[in-house]
């Protein structure tokens, strides 16, 4: 299908960027990658008058340690996550996530920005980020907020986002470098697809690798709004990593999915199948922790 007509604009800094989207918020969209973007326009799904390119805006695009904290600009890319030596020290959970993006292309292009506004529930990267208790900086022209992640979704595809503000930073933990963490996820095929399901897992162990003292799990694609599953977490805390408890918290991650929705977004055939990725990801953390 051919584009719309559109104007496509570039701003070099923020401060003209929520200008222009002060004046025209209710005829514009935002673009960096433009992976989700375009195909919403070859489409018709959305036929904006103004295209605000923010790829060259200044002050967008770094990932850097920040007080002991880990921020990350909008507009960076899925391939810069893989590849930042701060992330796979500090935050490895994130850089796995981003690496099961897609395709090379897709990776190259795509930013955690528009993965994160585009809301969808098979978001490969927004497990990781509920897990390193990330939280979101907002603003506009007028005004700043700053939002857990947990609470920057509505519902499929619609956030808290107003229409004339955008993400300025992500903001994480910098983890202890020999923090356990694992990224699963179940797709169609093996590359180029969507996630059927994710989780992903941070485990805190003792010194002597034994016990596990907090964990962390955040399951993806299997209900309508990100969440952790408290329940399950609790289930593994202060205790060694045996497969009966590994196996009883992963029942408790899809029990608990299934309570968070209906069986629209976890169909009953998709229980025993996250169980069995919720096991998988708690092993392999365990394993990398080990190694």
């Amino acid at each position: 299908m051919i584009l719309p007509e559109f104007e496509f604009l570039t701003f070099d800094t923020i401060e003209e960027t929520l200008s222009f989207l002060y004046r025209h918020s209710d005829e514009s969209k935002l673009i960096a990658g433009g992976t989700d973007l375009m195909i919403k326009l070859r489409s018709g799904e959305t036929t904006p008058r103004y295209i605000v390119n923010l790829s060259s805006c200044e002050g967008l695009n770094y990932v850097k340690d920040n007080n002991g904290k880990i921020s990350i600009g909008p507009i960076v890319t899925h391939t810069e996550l893989i590849n930042s030596s701060l992330l796979n020290n500090y935050a490895p959970v994130l850089s796995a996530a981003a690496a099961a993006i897609g395709s090379p292309q897709i990776r190259n292009q795509g930013t955690i920005g528009g993965n994160i506004c585009n809301a969808s529930p098979s978001a490969d990267t927004v497990p990781a980020l509920m897990v390193l208790n990330s939280r979101i900086k907002i603003i506009s022209r007028d005004r700043e907020r700053w939002v857990p992640v947990s609470n920057f979704f509505l519902e499929p595809h619609k956030t808290i986002l107003a229409r004339d503000e955008l993400i300025a930073e992500i903001e994480m933990e910098k983890l202890p470098e020999d923090t356990a963490f694992s990224f699963q996820r179940v797709a169609r095929r093996r590359a180029m697809d969507i996630a059927q399901m994710s989780v992903a897992v941070i485990l805190f162990m003792d010194e002597k690798r034994e016990c596990i003292l907090e964990a962390r799990i955040a399951p993806g694609s299997v209900t309508p709004r990100p969440v952790r599953i408290r329940e399950a977490e609790k289930i593994l805390e202060g205790e060694r990593a045996s497969d009966e408890i590994i196996e009883s918290a992963a029942a408790e991650v899809s029990n608990r999915a299934i309570d968070e929705t209906d069986l629209q977004w976890i169909p009953e055939y998709k229980k025993p199948a996250l169980k069995n990725l919720v096991i998988r990801a708690i092993k392999d953390a365990l394993e990398k922790r080990a190694n």
